[in-house]
């Protein structure tokens, strides 16, 4: 019983999402071949479907990229989280892999995450999977010259749930998952969160205040970037702007927020020529010194 709830829950979401964004979606090339990103290899290096843990999932793997030649200087980190509804999407669809690239040519050591989802495992596997993934990160994080003290994470819809998640929550909150890699923390330094559902908002098994943002309100979480359509028909905008209040009740003072015309593609195919230097300007203000 609690599978049909969860499932009527998320797709009642999806049905939402799939109205506003289907002309743009169908632009979405789930496209992880090499041919639109040769031209930017040259000062990059680029390794696909990595496991971060053991098991059977196809879905326990992620992309990385990385500047070629890092010298001994420790890099910054970026996590990349794709949206879907928590139960369609991928790491492969091209908008991610593109910011995974740019970012790296900037500098970063970046990772593009697959978690389950929800047809595989229930809530809060997705959530299990992407901090298991994070600790991964740091546990490899010698050998791929990263500074475990600056790592940041970004998602759009879906995947700003789970980056914020991983900035709110820590080993204490009970959301670890058996990923293995224990001995390392899975919060991250800074988040970035475009579209970013806060809560659910429906009576379903899934809108548990633990598995959300909204049940970790307080004024001691590290620096949030939030980006907000203000017509956007999913994640409703007067939601994110109660969270948002909430936090700066709460005492908060590193949360900044950004709210501007669009629908749900705000972040990811819409106004992208102010949301993605917003974006970098951010990260860098906390990841790079």
């Amino acid at each position: 019983m609690r599978k049909i709830y969860q499932s009527i829950g998320v797709m009642m979401l999806l049905v939402l999402t799939i109205m506003a964004c289907a002309q743009k979606t169908e632009k979405e090339a789930n496209t992880t071949e090499d041919e639109s990103l040769t031209s930017d290899f040259k000062t990059i290096t680029v390794t696909k479907d990595i496991p971060y843990r053991e098991g059977e999932s196809d879905s326990w793997k992620l992309d990385l990229a990385m500047p070629a030649n890092f010298g001994s200087e420790l890099r910054p980190a970026l996590v990349i989280v794709h949206g879907g509804g928590w139960r369609f999407g991928s790491k492969s669809v091209d908008v991610y892999q593109k910011m995974m690239v740019a970012y790296a040519q900037k500098g970063y050591v970046t990772i593009n995450v697959e978690y389950r989802l929800t047809d595989e495992a229930e809530f809060p596997a997705c959530i299990e999977d992407v901090k298991c993934a994070v600790r991964w990160l740091r546990a490899h994080a010698k050998e791929l010259n990263v500074d475990p003290n600056r790592i940041g994470s970004y998602g759009h819809s879906a995947g700003a749930h789970l980056s914020m998640m991983l900035a709110m929550t820590d080993k204490s909150d009970g959301l670890e998952g058996d990923g293995g890699w224990d001995e390392y923390s899975s919060k991250v330094t800074v988040a970035g969160a475009g579209s970013p559902p806060t809560e659910l908002g429906r009576d379903v098994p899934m809108a548990k205040k633990e598995w959300w943002p909204i049940g970790y309100i307080g004024s001691d979480h590290p620096p949030m970037f939030l980006i907000q359509g203000a017509k956007d028909p999913v994640v409703l905008p007067e939601r994110t702007r109660d969270f948002v209040e909430k936090m700066k009740a709460a005492g908060t003072t590193n949360l900044e927020y950004l709210e501007m015309e669009g629908d749900h593609g705000i972040a990811y195919n819409g106004q992208l020529e102010i949301t993605d230097p917003a974006l970098e300007k951010f990260f860098d203000k906390h990841l790079k010194p």
